[in-house]
């Protein structure tokens, strides 16, 4: 085990067994995988790293106008077929939903979920600044019987400590992107995100995996120490019970 100022890298198996929730294997539908085999290769990496598990979790938001459950349930569709026996592993789908001017469309149509309950919305904002309508609609999310889960908040270049602890008074949930922990999105998300595992804030963590490459890297680059690494593996225990 390599140590770096009393911070040590990811454990040989601590990925055993884990459930990613948050990734963009569906191929072709957004900014993530673009064919079946590249697809099919991330889970195959995905699973070499210790994964059983992984929810397809699509865009949806203006950028792609096409994103509609209906559609989406076709596309899982067709690709679970195209897979057969050779699925490396379980596959679910979910939806990553932005705060944006489409979002209150998305009550008529359903959302694609991320638990066996189907209470759990995962939702993002602009990683600039908030859509003023935001917190209305994550009022109306709560008041449909739903629970949002905000999708890397560490990322959320406006969002700040006492931000964050106001969503928690609201009772929002927060998946962390295991990335972050390696630097990738920069200095500042690190940070945030390193406060935020430290003070227990996330309930959840995720891949938000866009691309195979560099996967080994960005998991091997990871340095935590004993209370994150403590921390991590409760997130990782509780996105087993999705």
């Amino acid at each position: 085990m390599v140590f770096d100022l009393f911070k040590s890298s990811l454990p040989d198996g601590f990925l055993a067994g884990a459930c990613d929730m948050h990734s963009h294997l569906l191929p072709g539908v957004d900014d993530g995988f673009k064919s079946f085999e590249d697809s099919m290769e991330g889970l195959a990496k995905l699973k070499a790293k210790g994964f059983v598990k992984a929810k397809m979790t699509p865009h949806f938001m203006k950028d792609y106008p096409e994103n509609i459950r209906e559609t989406i349930e076709h596309k899982y569709q067709d690709f679970l077929q195209k897979a057969g026996n050779d699925l490396p592993m379980e596959l679910t789908l979910g939806g990553e939903y932005m705060l944006d001017s489409h979002f209150l469309n998305r009550f008529e149509e359903g959302f694609l979920t991320l638990d066996k309950m189907q209470s759990l919305v995962l939702c993002e904002t602009s990683y600039m600044m908030m859509d003023p309508m935001a917190k209305d609609m994550l009022y109306q999310v709560m008041l449909k019987g739903y629970q949002p889960v905000i999708a890397h908040p560490e990322r959320y270049m406006y969002a700040s400590k006492p931000m964050y602890k106001r969503w928690k008074d609201r009772e929002y949930l927060f998946q962390l992107n295991l990335f972050s922990l390696s630097g990738v999105y920069g200095k500042p998300a690190e940070e945030k995100a390193r406060m935020m595992l430290k003070e227990g804030l996330y309930d959840y963590v995720g891949t938000d995996l866009h691309r195979v490459a560099n996967l080994e890297s960005k998991i091997s680059s990871i340095k935590l120490s004993k209370k994150e690494l403590d921390r991590l593996s409760v997130l990782l225990e509780n996105n087993k019970k999705l």
